[in-house]
């Protein structure tokens, strides 16, 4: 689902940011994105993508892949009628299975803005290229024009094997071509540069990409939510993070990711040395996680400061103990923990207990005996925070359950190398990802019910898709580095390209009613539970 759902939101999200305003003489352009997939039909004669196909031939990802499929052919601009679903849905097919070229240029003097709406006057430019057999390349030229003529109310011209859509607003000039094996598909003012010159490019003789990744993509993310202002509030309200190279392959059996954040200001991280709290950490282990350079974020965070924990900690670490569920647990140095948990229980006794009175389960309590904070009343958890002190240091331990004492089985020793080894190491995450998705399959239904919000239906195509694909996935391991003032890098060598984590919150995003935004935790109505 992963690798697919990014090239067709890439697709689909950015035509409607060039709905809008009088076009001006084109000035020169920029790349704003460009995306290369390589399709399931190449992909699938990689030897490194046995175990990623047989994730993608269970008949729960087809269900899954059909729902969404289904949701996005209703949704380009939020204006498709029955007709034009019901005429583009075939197409999408397509962008899952064959190859496939988007790039998105505009004005080099377009910048981030704050604006809520794209400003009018822009000349973006869309083009993209899909390699299709003709009898695919036929149904896009008839399916398509025909489509958009529902939309638009404009009848689109034959010209050559094409055709050409004008209109009286942007983009004023849709086109469609074909070249060789590749169907291309223009959207601009006039003339769409980026679609001559692939043209061009294909008489030559080259391919669109000189790559054998299976996904290759690179975003000016501030640049995009000019066009796309709902990206605003997680890019440039949020972040300086500027632009994103983005790969994926196979390698060894598994799903080689990697990632180049670059960010528009140094990112002034502090990485002090790791502390890892190997007294308190325990085997057998489904994950690991560690992560420093932490104290300038959480002190921006107005969240962390309502907490009124200072100095804010600058290291973390998580981890997940095998057995029942709800043996996930934190750790991270924090000065005077025990006073300043006791403020803090304070605190969430006179504020949080109110609203949990109303909007969820439970009370929270400073309990003398453990001593720390708890969570009582949270159905069959049983939340606490603690302080623990290690290596003569102050430290605060909490998990979802009591804290298991007397084991002194120490973490991996693979663990702790990966870890220390890296100079330059900022995030390391190691896990048994069928094991958290079964995890978080209990522990994501139950916080719906604690916070009264609608639960994931156990008969949805995303949760069956989930329950199943659980034992067909291995590990994941992810390192986060920083190799410049204003870079990271990305690693993740896992079965599908994805955490557990990031699966659930997929799976929760194609089951939102308002599909693709928002998530069904939330916008799910009350009476869909169970």
């Amino acid at each position: 689902m992963n690798l697919r759902c990014c090239i067709l939101f890439g697709l689909l999200l950015l035509p409607p940011g060039l709905t809008g305003g009088q076009l001006s003489a084109a000035p020169a352009t920029e790349i704003l994105a460009r995306l290369h997939w390589l399709g399931l039909k190449q992909i699938s004669t990689d030897t490194n993508a046995a175990h990623f196909m047989s994730v993608w031939r269970l008949p729960q990802t087809a269900s899954l892949t059909a729902q969404t499929l289904d949701k996005f052919s209703r949704w380009p601009g939020g204006v498709a009628t029955n007709a034009a679903s019901a005429l583009l849905r075939p197409l999408l097919d397509d962008l899952v299975s064959s190859e496939s070229y988007l790039e998105l240029r505009a004005p080099t003097n377009l910048q981030p803005s704050t604006a809520p709406r794209m400003p009018s006057g822009l000349n973006p430019q869309l083009f993209l290229a899909l390699r299709l057999p003709a009898d695919r390349a036929r149904l896009w030229r008839t399916n398509l024009a025909a489509a958009l003529e529902t939309l638009t109310g404009v009848h689109p011209v034959p010209v050559g094997d094409g055709w050409v859509l004008r209109q009286s607003h942007a983009p004023d000039r849709i086109e469609f071509s074909r070249v060789g094996e590749w169907t291309l598909v223009g959207f601009g003012q006039d003339t769409n540069d980026l679609l001559s010159e692939f043209a061009a490019r294909i008489a030559r003789g080259h391919a669109p990409s000189a790559t054998n990744f299976w996904l290759e993509a690179d975003l000016d993310l501030p640049r995009l939510a000019v066009l796309a202002p709902q990206f605003l509030s997680l890019v440039t309200r949020h972040s300086s993070l500027s632009r994103l190279h983005l790969t994926a392959t196979g390698e060894d059996g598994n799903v080689l990711t990697r990632g180049a954040f670059s960010f528009s200001r140094p990112l002034d991280l502090p990485l002090p040395p790791w502390e890892i709290p190997t007294h308190l950490i325990h085997q057998p282990l489904t994950g690991f996680t560690a992560v420093r350079g932490l104290a300038p974020w959480l002190a921006a965070l107005p969240v962390w400061q309502k907490l009124q924990l200072a100095p804010p900690p600058d290291q973390a670490y998580f981890w997940a103990q095998e057995g029942v569920p709800f043996l996930t647990y934190f750790a991270a140095p924090l000065t005077a923990a025990s006073n300043q948990l006791a403020q803090l229980a304070g605190r969430l006794v006179q504020n949080a207990n109110p609203w949990l009175a109303t909007n969820g389960e439970g009370y929270f309590q400073w309990s003398t005996n453990l001593p720390g904070l708890v969570w009582n009343g949270a159905l069959i958890l049983s939340p606490q925070i603690k302080p623990s002190i290690v290596n003569q240091q102050d430290y605060v331990l909490g998990g979802l359950a009591p804290f298991m004492e007397g084991n002194t089985n120490p973490p991996p020793a693979e663990f702790l190398r990966a870890v220390l080894s890296p100079t330059n190491l900022v995030y390391y995450q190691s896990e048994q990802t069928g094991a958290r998705i079964e995890d978080g399959l209990f522990i994501n239904q139950l916080f719906r019910l604690i916070f009264h919000k609608p639960q994931l239906p156990d008969t949805s195509a995303a949760a069956l898709w989930l329950k199943n694909v659980e034992p067909l996935l291995g590990g994941s391991t992810t390192f986060v580095t920083q190799t410049g003032a204003e870079q990271l890098i990305f690693t993740r060598k896992s079965t599908i390209g994805f955490s557990a984590l990031e699966l659930h919150l997929l799976a929760d995003w194609l089951e939102s009613p308002r599909f693709p935004h928002g998530l069904h935790t939330f916008l799910a109505p009350p009476d869909k539970q169970p």
